[in-house]
């Protein structure tokens, strides 16, 4: 009975006319047509349907990638640089293989910070914001460099001089020289920036012509203003050493340097406003820029965040300046306080950096100017 239903299993038919084809016979013995075989079928449908439908199989563990910086270990498949020292990491093979059929969903990583355990999305460093840690950490470092050739300036200076003095003599050098930690101080954020490929925008940078020309004209409202509060700082020392603070003769200081820039030459003069205008450049990249934009993507965008930034941001120049300019600092703290605060004001107009730049520019340049003037 087997045998019969094994037969009937291989018999041919013609799938032209349909007529009965013996085994041996390729073509159909009614119509002359070639004859397809019919093989018998197995069931296997549902073994490949498992196959096609069953996600591949995991092949291992994460890729782990080392940090070339401090050494690390990551395993995450997301982060660009590294949690601890910030170093650029090679693209994870996960994420080079877009080639992928099928797309597993994405645990989220975690990261251990001695604490707790922090998500992996939290130190993906964005390109146009910055983060609390990145921005501190960058303007700390801007900080460290501004010291360091500060003193380096500070001793060039004084070892040009005998050492039975106990004073440095003003000229129109000492004053050049005194621009160059300024200089530099915004060198290291703008770095940052092109070796990460991050956008000009994270700084503050808005390019376009309507927001040019309000720049422009803010920086001619702002630079009046500017000149007005300086011309308070007199009044305001006169105060202080009546009260009896007096930690030098600071009229003999101010009178000598305009003295010193009267008499200098007017190449010395364009020198001294072009490296004005530099330090006001890095100055503000790495105030406003980095601290600013650091300290309101923190606290906030509202105006109570805005207002606490800004006096935070004004109050850190002010001790700033008053610790790498002592004694004489002192009675300038209260007038670069309220300075910073109108630049910050400015800047907050449209979040354009230019705005305080081309305030702080024209201010620059009128105080040159009103020292020529009897």
């Amino acid at each position: 009975m087997s045998n019969k239903e094994d037969k009937q299993k291989f018999i041919k038919y013609c799938v032209y006319c349909g007529a009965k084809v013996g085994r041996e016979q390729v073509y159909c013995p009614q119509c002359g047509k070639l004859v397809l075989k019919v093989k018998p079928t197995l069931d296997k449908t549902n073994e490949s349907k498992q196959e096609t439908d069953s996600p591949p199989k995991n092949q291992g563990s994460k890729p782990a990638r080392k940090c070339p910086g401090c050494g690390s270990i990551i395993t995450s498949s997301i982060l660009e640089q590294c949690p601890i020292c910030n170093t650029k990491l090679e693209k994870s093979s996960e994420i080079k293989d877009q080639s992928e059929t099928y797309k597993r969903p994405q645990k989220t990583g975690f990261v251990f910070t001695n604490k707790k355990l922090v998500p992996e999305q939290k130190f993906v460093l964005n390109k146009a914001t910055w983060n609390l840690r990145e921005g501190l950490s960058i303007f700390g470092n801007s900080m460290m460099v501004y010291i360091i050739i500060r003193l380096l300036i500070t001793l060039l200076i004084t070892f040009q001089f005998p050492l039975n003095t106990t004073t440095v003599s003003i000229n129109i050098t000492t004053i050049l020289l005194s621009q160059l930690p300024d200089i530099i101080f915004g060198v290291y954020p703008i770095w940052y920036i092109y070796s990460k490929k991050h956008d000009l925008r994270k700084l503050g940078f808005l390019y376009t012509r309507r927001k040019l020309l309000i720049a422009i004209a803010l920086g001619i409202i702002g630079s009046m203003l500017l000149v007005f509060i300086n011309y308070l700082s007199f009044p305001i020392i006169e105060l202080m050493q009546q009260v009896g603070i007096n930690f030098g003769d600071i009229s003999s200081l101010i009178i000598a340097e305009n003295q010193a820039i009267r008499e200098a030459e007017i190449y010395w003069i364009i020198l001294l406003i072009f490296l004005l205008n530099i330090s006001v450049f890095s100055t503000e990249i790495v105030f406003r820029g980095v601290l600013h934009n650091t300290l309101k993507a923190h606290f906030g965008n509202d105006l109570f965040g805005k207002f606490t930034v800004i006096v935070i941001v004004a109050l850190i120049y002010s001790v700033l300046y008053l610790l790498f300019s002592l004694p004489y600092g002192i009675y300038f703290f209260l007038i670069n306080f309220i300075l910073f605060l109108i630049l910050g004001i400015i800047y907050e107009v449209n979040n354009n950096i230019y705005n305080p730049i081309i305030a702080s520019i024209i201010y620059n340049i009128l105080l040159i100017i009103l020292v020529f003037l009897p």
